[in-house]
């Protein structure tokens, strides 16, 4: 059967690919391996708890003052995402710079703490927020494809400069910077390689477009984008796994079970580097010699526990927590090559959403990464070992970083390692967050050599794609990528 465009994966990013498509009444197919939509935006069952496996935090949705581009593309699909504001409110530790303190109230409450500690802090940062906003409106302007030199001259100043360098020279203090980065951790780059707009536009939705949580679970989110793909006229086909993409003659894709399926064009909500090394049939040395230029971004544990205890009583009282070993995010990474380290991370979701978990019980989210292949010498007779002990460990770690008494409270306890992830969504070495935005590998220059790097009737979306990591930007990715593809259509026609 042949269609207009068949996507492979039921991720973020290719249920909005196919949402614009069938929204512009294309004959659409989306190929899903799993039972189930939304790839890493999922939600497991463990006794009477129901653990979301990765969305806490929604950007670029907005508000009704400031209402960002994924509450745009919501309306623009009628579609009717139930959201809970998210306050700031975060802890954040460091071992070996001695600092402990909790960020929390409106952007000007934090502004004021930070100056506070150190003097200085308020005017700098505060100079810092027309930059923000001028990176944020350069990129709409540059994603419609005009002109942003002589209009935008702080983008085009900082274009090239990684996060350190720009804020160094927008006189931020250094150990203001430090603590302003600890969002390097949610991106999976260090501020010395990360770029400076990547970041600045991460910064800026967390201050202006304000992020928000999911009212429900991860699941009935994916399910909701996905039942309104096919009220448009879009199919999916679930437990459809794909063994082979070929681009020769008419575009296919051929599943384990040998059914085969034709389209104009293909498009991939998977790793570039899986779909290159596994499924495509030909090879095209500018994609690989692209591709391996990359830098695959960290791996990691995470815990999922569900404890009997209102976080009241367990004094889990942020909605998020951070322990890092070093502040500066390039010492920091060293130490995240090796099994043992110090950089945690946990989420207590009942903190915004009290029907979160059952009444008087809490759900604890703890996820550590790694910087290197340590996980490599983990195998089949070791593997159930490592990962027990390494949660062990994680949960000790918590409990005396944040002073508090977990473990006794443990009702249920799910462990999910690179393997799993990988396993799930074929995910190279279970990295997290696609390829990591280093040096010119940065959504900037992705977007400007978009056109050059387009392998004919194959394209990408999610994390692999332009825009890096985030259900964010994977669902903005399959908007974008559509629309070029719409566009030169339109063109051809």
């Amino acid at each position: 059967m042949k269609y207009d465009y068949i996507i492979v994966g039921a991720g973020i990013g290719g249920l909005s690919a196919g949402l614009n498509l069938a929204f512009n009444d294309k004959k659409v197919l989306i190929l899903e391996k799993n039972s189930l939509p939304g790839g890493f935006v999922t939600t497991f069952k463990r006794g009477r708890f129901e653990f979301d496996a990765s969305l806490y935090d929604l950007l670029d949705y907005g508000n009704e003052e400031h209402i960002g581009s994924m509450q745009r593309l919501f309306k623009k699909y009628n579609l009717e995402i139930e959201t809970l504001p998210i306050p700031y409110n975060v802890k954040i530790k460091s071992i070996d710079d001695k600092f402990e303190e909790v960020l929390k109230g409106e952007i000007d409450d934090w502004v004021l703490r930070l100056e506070e500690l150190y003097s200085g802090s308020m005017s700098t940062f505060r100079s810092l927020l027309p930059v923000l906003k001028e990176v944020h409106e350069a990129l709409v302007v540059l994603k419609k494809g005009r002109n942003v030199e002589k209009d935008f001259p702080n983008f085009t100043k900082y274009l090239d400069k990684n996060a350190y360098e720009a804020l160094v020279d927008l006189n931020i203090p250094d150990a203001t910077i430090h603590v302003l980065g600890y969002l390097w951790i949610e991106i999976g780059s260090p501020l010395n390689k990360l770029s400076f707009i990547d970041f600045a536009e991460c910064l800026y939705k967390y201050i202006f477009k304000r992020p928000v949580a999911l009212k429900n679970k991860n699941i009935d989110f994916s399910l909701k984008l996905a039942k309104r793909f096919e009220e448009l006229g879009g199919k999916i086909h679930y437990r459809a796994k794909v063994k082979e993409i070929s681009l020769e003659n008419n575009p296919k894709v051929t599943l384990e079970d040998g059914t085969t399926y034709e389209a104009k064009e293909i498009i991939c909500n998977l790793s570039e580097r899986y779909v290159l090394k596994n499924l495509l049939k030909e090879s095209y040395p500018l994609a690989n010699q692209k591709e391996n230029a990359r830098t695959i971004s960290m791996n990691g544990l995470v815990v999922y526990l569900g404890l009997n205890k209102p976080y009241q009583d367990l004094k889990l009282y942020n909605y998020r927590y951070y322990e890092f070993q070093n502040l500066n995010s390039a010492v920091n990474l060293k130490s995240m090559k090796k099994f043992s380290h110090h950089t945690i991370e946990g989420i207590v979701p009942n903190i915004v959403n009290e029907y979160a978990s059952p009444k008087n019980t809490t759900i604890l989210v703890l996820k550590t990464l790694y910087s290197s292949n340590c996980w490599n010498t983990v195998n089949k007779t070791n593997y159930y070992e490592t990962k027990e002990a390494l949660a062990n460990e994680l949960i000790e770690e918590f409990e005396n970083a944040f002073h508090v008494d977990i473990k006794e409270y443990i009702e249920e306890i799910e462990i999910a390692t690179p393997f799993t992830m990988a396993r799930y969504t074929n995910s190279v070495n279970g990295c997290m967050f696609g390829p990591m935005r280093l040096g010119y590998d940065n959504s900037i220059h992705r977007l400007i050599s978009y056109e050059d790097e387009q392998i004919p009737h194959l394209s990408f979306v999610g994390a692999s794609s332009i825009f890096g990591s985030g259900v964010d930007n994977a669902f903005y990715s399959g908007y974008y990528i559509t629309e070029k593809l719409l566009e030169k259509e339109r063109k051809e026609n």
